[in-house]
C-alpha cells in the first residue's frame, strides 16, 4: 500500500515540472495595472471651466504599447456646458479608454442623455475623440419626449445633439 502511494507521489511530482521559458511565454502577454484606484472622481476643465466630471468605483491604469485606462466596475460621466449648466450624462457598467488612440469604449447597459433630454440606450458606444464622433454598431434605442426610435446602429456628434440611426427598425410616436 505504501509502495503504491510512494509510486503515485513520484509520478505526480515528475509530471509537475515547470519549464521557466514556458512560464515566461504564457505570462508575457498578461498585463497588470500599474495603478488601481478606488472611488474615483476626476474633473476635466478647459480654459478654467469645468467640462466634465467622471465618477467610478475603480480605475485601472495600464502602460506599455497598448496604454489604456479601464473602469471595470462602471463609470458615470457628467458633461457641462461652457456656462456651467448641465450638458448631459453617460453611464455604463464598463469602460475603457485608449490613451494613445484618443478612443473610449463604453459597454454593458450604456445610457447617454443630452441637454435636451434625449436618451440613448445601447450595449456598446465608441467615442472617437479625434473626429468628435460617437457611434455604435449594436442595437440602439433613442427616446425623446416625442418618440422612441429603434435601430441596429447609431452615429452622432460628440454632444449627441445631431444623430442618425442605422437600419431603423421602427418609430413609436408618443402621445401625452
Amino acid at each position: 500500500m505504501y509502495r503504491l502511494l510512494l509510486m503515485l507521489l513520484c509520478v505526480f511530482c515528475i509530471g509537475c515540472t515547470n519549464d521557466v521559458e514556458e512560464v515566461r511565454r504564457q505570462t508575457r502577454d498578461t498585463l497588470f495595472p500599474v495603478s488601481s484606484t478606488r472611488n474615483v472622481e476626476m474633473l476635466y476643465s478647459d480654459s478654467a471651466r469645468l467640462r466634465s466630471r467622471i465618477r467610478a468605483p475603480r480605475r485601472n491604469t495600464y502602460l506599455g504599447e497598448k496604454e489604456y485606462v479601464e473602469f471595470p466596475e462602471g463609470i458615470q460621466v457628467l458633461f457641462y456646458e461652457s456656462d456651467g449648466s448641465d450638458g448631459g450624462q453617460l453611464k455604463a457598467r464598463y469602460a475603457i479608454s485608449y490613451t494613445k488612440q484618443d478612443k473610449m469604449i463604453a459597454r454593458n447597459d450604456v445610457q447617454l442623455w443630452n441637454k435636451e433630454g434625449k436618451k440613448l440606450n445601447t450595449e456598446e458606444l465608441i467615442w472617437d475623440q479625434k473626429s468628435g464622433r460617437i457611434y455604435s454598431e449594436k442595437f440602439s434605442k433613442i427616446t425623446s419626449p416625442e418618440e422612441v426610435i429603434y435601430g441596429d446602429g447609431f452615429e452622432s456628434n460628440q454632444d449627441f445633439s445631431s444623430y442618425r440611426i442605422v437600419k431603423i427598425r421602427g418609430i413609436v410616436t408618443l402621445k401625452e
